[in-house]
């Protein structure tokens, strides 16, 4: 058995989007340490398990697993913007601060993952977005993802043996 496979728990395995405001920053590249403190303070106060992540310059692709006590992602995904949010202002000068709008776009795309090919669908996906969107020629040269362990354990992409579509809206 795969490990994304023993993650996958059917009803509680979402796929998530999260777009920023400004679709020219690249916030989340260049402060990625500080999403990841986030994310780490979120699954201390409401446990979940990440099973992938891939940050873009100014979106982010996670797959997570929800405990079966407590599906409210909604808190969780609240909780990892503003912190967030909060981290990046923290880094701005006064001057910047007081002109500074919102991160964040107002809403974030939630996809219950089906079953296993639909989770091996949307890993794919998200892997191969820093090539769909020009970044890099293949996800290897991408280091804000969780690709390697999945290339480690011999997952293919869907970039190099296609699985069909498991795309965004």
């Amino acid at each position: 058995m795969k490990f994304h496979e023993a993650q996958f728990k059917p009803g509680r395995t979402w796929f998530f989007t999260l777009n920023l405001a400004d679709t020219e920053s690249s916030v989340l590249t260049r402060h990625a340490r500080l999403l990841g403190e986030s994310a780490r303070d979120v699954e201390g106060l409401y446990p979940f398990e990440t099973i992938a992540t891939v940050i873009l310059p100014n979106h982010l692709h996670m797959i997570w697993t929800l405990p079966e006590d407590d599906l409210n992602f909604d808190r969780r995904i609240s909780h990892l913007q503003s912190g967030f949010e909060r981290r990046v202002r923290q880094t701005l000068e006064a001057n910047e601060k007081a002109r500074a709008k919102p991160l964040w776009h107002r809403r974030y795309w939630d996809y219950k993952i089906r079953d296993l090919v639909d989770l091996e669908r949307h890993i794919g996906y998200m892997h191969g977005n820093p090539v769909k969107h020009g970044l890099v020629s293949h996800p290897d040269k991408w280091r804000y993802s969780t690709w390697p362990k999945f290339r480690d354990a011999g997952f293919v992409l869907w970039t190099e043996k296609s699985i069909g579509s498991a795309g965004e809206p």
